[in-house]
Parts: structure tokens; C-alpha cells; sequence
């Protein structure tokens, strides 16, 4: 039984596995590499958020300490510039000096903060602080003499107010700029938030489309390729019916399923082909067998068999023919041919003629392919009848029996047979021989033929009904229809009977049945004895 599968060529393409797994990859890499742009992007922008919100945190505290520390310098110069004791003034200085240092820390502090585009605003800032710091400085290093001190103060105050009021209108520009900053890093906070949402939005996408792809690989390949193992590994068990699972598919899968279905009847094929292997096995031992029981009992037959080929080489011969002819055992059939046998035959003394005109009569009766049945005599007396018939591969086949007795018997019955219708045609009484299945008649001696007065030749093969008058048929036939069995009583009966050329005549009638072995009769003798002479003689007496 033939498994049918289609076949995977000339089926519609379709998109294969690879290129749908290079698809899939390729959008995952476009993805991942949104998600690592957008990340890093994020990353920078909360960083530059990050030190924005930092600078911008550190303007108001700045402000206040800068702020705090010019009045601190404005009332230390106030106090050295006004006081009249060394000491005091001393102590002031000294504050001053403090403050300053400390105005510097802070200004160096806030400029490492400063960005790009506020460095200017920042530098024009910190040089009006310096030259603000520089005023209180010589205004606390400026001695007051006596009497100057309203003058100088008044002058003192003024250049105070001018810087301070410079200083206020830096400070506050620095305020709308911190605001400006402020509400900048607001709005990225927002850009921050959007692209946190949008990479979250892409993150779910990514594992939803991992996913997505995890389960297509899962149905394209992971699932078909297990199904096909699995049907791979039950065909090589044994199992060759199996159905090819994903045999209509035109991808890569469907090719592998084509080549389990080759594979399937590769295995079915060798299977076959061991099963019949192994036929071929037994059938060869079978034959062997049959041939050497063929062997067996052709040897162990009475009569002798020689087969020939085309060419008169021998093919065979049994046991019985070697002895027959007396060949000797190591002839054998596969190195032996007729003109060997004829070397034997003559070297034995069983052969006398021309062994080639012998081969070549044999050749032609082999030729002519037409069975024939002859009788030959050997030299030590025996008689051979050898029976010979064309094989259907155009050799030949002959047996030879040993005719010898049967010859004899022949002879001997021949010479009976002579022997017996010798006395019966010489006997006194007619003799009639019946078929008792036809009724017809297969023997008459020459006695019948006086009697009746025809030839025997209108005699044999008819019917007592074809020779004789009905009454008298039924007179000499009656014994074929009440003819008696073999070993029964025999009696004559009298009857006048009218003879087709001697008129009536008085007869005695027996009939001896002939058995054919198993009781029933095969012929039938009938004996009339011509009474008609007595009959007369006996009237004349009695009158």
C-alpha cells in the first residue's frame, strides 16, 4: 500500500520562517533601539533637569547670603569708618575682612553653578559685588578727622546707596532669571515626564511584540518541529503508517516535513524490500528443500531419467539411470554430456553404434520437440523402453525402464495367444467373443463361419441384432443380458436358431463370462455346438 503525500514543490510560496524570524528581530532591534535612544535622551534631560533644579535651588540662598553679607560688610565699613577708637575700628576692619572672604566663598561657589548663558549676566554681577566690597573696604580704611565727619559721611552714604542700589537691581535681574530657569525646568520636567511615559509606552510594546514573537516562534517552529520529531522517531520504530504532520505547509517546516515523508518511505521501501529479502530467503530454502526431496525422489525411482538441454549436455541424472547403464558416480550431471554417457554405455559393453549419428538423432528429435516412446535392446540382454517429451525451456526429458520382464511376458503371452487361436480356430464349436458393454462382437473362429454360413468379417464389430433374425438374436444374445458372473455355473441350452446362409439349425448355446480381475465380466464367450446332425439321427431312430 502506497502512502500518498504531496509533494513539496510546486506548492504556492509563502513567506518563510527565516524571513518572518529576521522580521520580528529586526523590529525587536528598531524597539530596543527607540527604548535605548529614548532612554539615554531621558537619562541626559533628567540629568540637565537635575543640575538645573540644583543651580536654580542654590539662586534664592545665594541671593540671601550675598544679600546678608553686604549689609554685614555695609555696617563693619560704617563701623570703622565712623569710630574714632583704634580699637574698635581694629575689630572692624577685621570683620570686614571676614565678610569678604566669606562674600568670595560664596560668589566662587555660585559661578561654578552658572551656566553658559547666564555667565555674563553673572560676571557683570560679581564685578559690580567686588567693586561694591572694594568701596565698603576703603570707606573702612578712610580715617576721619575731626570736623569732616558729616561731609564725609554724606559722601560715603552716597556712593553706598549708588552700589547698593546697582547691587539690588543685579540681584533682582538674577531673581527673573532663577525664575525664567525655574519655569524652563518645569517645562522639561513635563518633556522628562512625557518621554518617562512614552518609554514605559514603549517598554509594555516591546515585551508585548517579545511576547507576541515568543509565541509565533512557539507556533511556526517550536511546536511543528516537536510534532515532526516526534512522527520522525515513531517511523523509525516501525511505525511506517504515520501521517507527516505540517506536509501542507510551504515553509522551511513544510521541507522538513517532505523530507520525513522521503524518509518515511525510504524506511517503508528498505523494509519492504528486507521483508522480501527475507522471502527470497525462505523461498530459496523452500526450493532447496523441494529440490533436494526432488533429488531424493528421483533417485528412488525404479525408472532411469536423463534431462538434456538444447544442446544434448546433460542437466540431470538420477541414481537409477547411472546404475542402469553403469555410470560411474563422479560423471557428474553439471560436467557430463550425452556423448559422455555413450563412452560409458560402450565402455561397459551397453553400446555398440556411431555415438555422433546417436547425438545428432537426439538433436533432432529434440528439434522437433515431438514426444516419442522406442524400445531398445543392450547387449547383456535387457530390454529398454525409453520414453522421451520436450521440456518447456526447450530441453529434454527422457525415462528409461527396464522392459526386460514385461518383454518376456509379451513374448510369452504372444506365443499363448498364437498357442490359444490356434486350437480355437481348429475347435469343432463356434466361438464367439462379446464386448458386454457394446455387445459387439470381437472375435469368431472359422466353426461360426460354417455355421452361419458368412464371412467373419461381416461378423465382428456387429450386433446379434445386425447379423441375425430377431428370434434368433434373442436366442444367442440372451446371455449378455442375464450373462453370468465370473466362478458361476455354466449350462448349455438348446435352441434352433436361423443362420443367415445354412437355414435352421439346431445348436447348443453356452456362455462363459471373461472377468476382468474385480468380478464383474468384461467379455463373453459364446460356444455353439451345431446339434443339427444329432437331432436328425435321433428322429430318424425314434421313427
Amino acid at each position: 500500500m502506497q502512502i500518498q503525500h504531496p509533494s513539496y514543490e510546486g506548492r504556492s510560496p509563502r513567506i518563510s520562517i527565516r524571513i518572518n524570524f529576521y522580521s520580528a528581530f529586526a523590529g525587536l532591534l528598531c524597539l530596543f533601539s527607540t527604548i535605548t535612544a529614548v532612554l539615554i535622551y531621558s537619562t541626559a534631560r533628567q540629568i540637565t533637569y537635575q543640575e538645573q533644579l540644583d543651580s536654580i535651588s542654590q539662586i534664592p540662598v545665594n541671593i540671601e547670603k550675598i544679600s546678608g553679607l553686604i549689609f554685614a560688610i555695609g555696617l563693619e565699613s560704617q563701623g570703622a569708618h565712623l569710630s574714632s577708637d583704634a580699637s574698635t575700628v581694629q575689630r572692624h576692619r577685621s570683620a570686614l575682612m571676614q565678610r569678604n572672604g566669606e562674600l568670595a566663598e560664596v560668589l566662587e561657589q555660585w559661578q561654578r553653578l552658572v551656566s553658559t548663558d547666564d555667565l555674563a549676566l553673572f560676571i557683570a554681577f560679581k564685578s559690580r559685588v567686588t567693586n561694591f566690597v572694594r568701596l565698603l573696604t576703603d570707606i573702612a580704611r578712610r580715617p576721619t578727622p575731626p570736623g569732616q565727619n558729616a561731609d564725609r559721611e554724606d559722601d560715603a552714604d552716597e556712593d553706598y546707596r549708588l552700589a547698593r542700589t546697582a547691587l539690588d537691581d543685579d540681584l533682582a535681574a538674577l531673581k527673573t532669571v532663577a525664575f525664567k530657569r525655574k519655569y524652563a525646568a518645569t517645562q522639561m520636567g513635563r518633556q522628562i515626564h512625557l518621554t518617562n511615559i512614552l518609554l514605559v509606552i514603549l517598554s509594555v510594546g516591546a515585551v508585548a511584540l517579545s511576547c507576541l514573537t515568543a509565541c509565533q516562534l512557539k507556533s511556526w517552529l517550536v511546536t511543528p518541529l516537536i510534532d515532526i520529531a516526534t512522527t520522525a522517531e515513531r517511523i523509525a520504530s516501525g511505525k511506517f503508517m504515520m501521517t507527516i504532520p505540517h506536509i501542507q505547509r510551504t515553509d522551511e517546516v513544510g521541507m522538513l516535513a517532505d523530507v520525513v515523508r522521503r524518509f518515511q518511505l525510504l524506511i517503508r521501501n528498505n523494509d519492504e524490500l528486507l521483508q522480501n529479502k527475507f522471502s527470497l530467503v525462505r523461498e530459496r530454502e523452500m526450493l532447496m528443500i523441494s529440490e533436494k526431496h526432488q533429488i531424493a525422489a528421483l533417485n528412488n525411482m525404479s525408472q532411469g531419467l536423463v534431462m538434456l538441454d538444447t544442446h544434448a549436455n546433460v542437466i540431470l541424472m538420477n541414481d537409477a539411470y547411472r546404475a542402469m547403464y553403469k555410470i560411474p558416480d563422479a560423471a557428474g550431471a553439471a560436467r557430463c554430456s550425452l556423448r559422455d554417457i555413450l563412452a560409458y554405455r560402450a565402455q561397459a559393453g551397453l553400446f555398440s553404434g556411431d555415438a555422433s549419428v546417436y547425438v545428432q538423432t537426439v538433436l533432432a528429435r529434440i528439434a522437433l520437440g515431438k514426444p516419442t516412446v522406442s524400445l531398445i535392446s543392450l547387449k547383456d540382454g535387457r530390454w529398454i523402453r525409453v520414453s522421451e517429451r520436450p521440456t518447456p525451456h526447450g530441453g529434454w526429458v527422457a525415462t528409461h525402464e527396464d522392459f526386460t520382464k514385461q518383454r518376456q511376458l509379451e513374448r510369452a503371452l504372444d506365443r499363448s495367444e498364437r498357442l490359444f487361436g490356434a486350437i480355437v480356430e481348429n475347435m469343432d464349436q463356434a466361438v464367439m467373443a462379446q464386448d458386454v458393454s457394446t455387445n459387439r462382437y470381437l472375435f469368431v473362429n472359422r466353426a461360426a463361419e460354417a455355421l452361419f454360413g458368412i464371412s467373419r468379417e461381416a461378423i465382428i464389430g456387429q450386433t446379434a441384432q445386425d447379423i441375425f433374425t430377431e428370434e434368433t438374436a434373442s436366442k444367442i444374445d440372451a446371455g449378455t443380458r442375464r450373462a453370468p458372473t465370473a466362478g458361476a455355473s455354466l449350462t448349455e441350452t438348446v435352441h434352433t436358431i436361423a443362420t443367415p446362409g445354412n437355414g435352421d439349425r439346431v445348436a447348443g448355446i453356452l456362455h462363459v463370462p471373461i472377468s476382468g480381475g474385480d468380478g464383474a465380466p468384461l467379455r463373453l464367450l459364446t460356444l455353439i455346438d451345431d446339434k443339427t446332425g444329432q437331432f436328425m439321427e435321433t428322429r430318424k431312430l425314434a421313427s
